[in-house]
């Protein structure tokens, strides 16, 4: 696949945007490359080639995206080359996951506030409304799953 000015410019933009949530630039770029490509899956030189980089920065960013769940590779018979796709699971299961990550900040929070004197009671007052935002939220999720569903059919 050709690569218009355009998929170029988006590439560029999910790659900054991963990078803003703290991930390598070339980690977003790929990514970027992954989702606008249209065969779905891209060989490791096709990579390297599109996005002008080395051979070991796109090996270290492909060993981070496995590791993390985030892409796989697939071979052909009687050809040697990996084709990286991105993994393409369940999102509801995946925000799943999330709910959890976020039910654990919560207890670390509200932890945190148990063993905090009350010498800065306006950071603690934040605190609190946080945990207090992420109990709501935990709590309203199933439902905004259920009017999803129901606007689905």
């Amino acid at each position: 696949m050709i690569l218009t000015e355009k998929h170029k410019e988006l590439i560029e933009r999910i790659g900054v945007f991963h990078e803003h949530k703290g991930m390598q630039p070339l980690v977003g770029r790929i990514i970027g490359l992954l989702l606008v490509h249209e065969e779905g899956e891209v060989s490791f030189d096709e990579i390297v080639e599109n996005l002008g980089v080395s051979k070991s920065a796109v090996s270290n960013a492909l060993t981070f995206l496995q590791a993390k769940g985030r892409c796989v590779y697939s071979t052909r018979p009687g050809d040697r080359k990996r084709y990286f796709a991105m993994k393409v699971s369940d999102w509801r299961e995946d925000f799943e996951k999330e709910l959890e990550n976020i039910a654990e900040i919560q207890k670390f929070i509200d932890e945190v506030l148990e063993v905090r004197t009350n010498k800065n009671p306006e950071f603690n007052c934040r605190m609190r409304d946080f945990s207090d935002f992420l109990g709501f939220f935990k709590k309203e999720i199933p439902a905004l799953f259920d009017r999803f569903k129901k606007q689905q059919v």
